[in-house]
């Protein structure tokens, strides 16, 4: 699994950079994990959701980026982020989303269980379950979610996007929600596990270059108004 540096970036670019890791990357057989930081607090939501609804709940003064994957919208005020991309050969990328949900989130479990954090995977209910609309996925766990053993409140989601080249999970933790929790000791913790869950053991690369023309016609497209403003 290469890792790439967690960088800071803006919506635009960090949502570009998603799209780029899953369509582009140099490497395309190799699984790829890039955590990363924002240079200011955002709003993403997503790829099928309504923009109008979502920019009259958010602040004006905060960026909103419609993301590549789905579910609903998430506040990127201070959380941990990440993006995690299963090549097409890889075992995983055949499974259904709980199945990619609940192996990330049990590799995120174990990091912050090392820690002493007080976290446990929201149960797959029996039989059914009535459709959910998105708007609530901050606050509303969905199964294979990572929340408190306590309070039951949710600390991490992820949302994903499958195409012919390979599985992209886009992840994150709120870092409220785990005082205490000591985030450098984390992140190696969390690719070791993922290592683990996945088979395939972590190595640290440079940042990827990328053809110029696929580069920032990527990061145009999250920019654009045609792309956030579609629905």
């Amino acid at each position: 699994m290469d890792v790439l540096p967690r960088q800071a970036a803006d919506a635009v670019a960090n949502m570009a950079a998603d799209q780029m890791l899953l369509e582009h990357y140099p490497a395309p057989d190799r699984v790829r994990f890039r955590p990363f930081a924002w240079t200011r607090p955002s709003f993403t939501f997503g790829v099928s959701q309504s923009w109008a609804k979502y920019r009259a709940q958010v602040p004006a003064e905060f960026p909103l980026v419609r993301r590549c994957t789905g579910g609903g919208l998430v506040s990127h005020l201070d959380d941990w982020t990440f993006a995690l991309v299963i090549p097409p050969a890889h075992p995983l990328f055949q499974a259904d989303a709980m199945a990619t949900y609940a192996a990330v989130h049990e590799a995120l479990l174990a990091a912050l269980v090392a820690q002493g954090q007080p976290v446990k995977l929201a149960p797959v209910p029996a039989g059914l379950r009535p459709f959910q609309a998105p708007d609530a996925c901050a606050q509303r766990a969905e199964p294979n979610d990572l929340i408190r053993t306590d309070d039951a409140r949710k600390v991490a989601g992820a949302a994903q996007k499958r195409n012919r080249h390979g599985l992209l999970i886009e992840g994150y933790v709120w870092k409220p929600f785990l005082p205490g929790c000591d985030w450098l000791r984390f992140e190696q913790d969390f690719a070791a596990q993922l290592g683990r869950v996945l088979g395939s053991p972590p190595v640290a690369v440079a940042e990827p270059i990328y053809d110029q023309f696929d580069h920032e016609g990527t990061w145009a497209k999250f920019a654009s108004k045609e792309w956030n403003e579609r629905l």
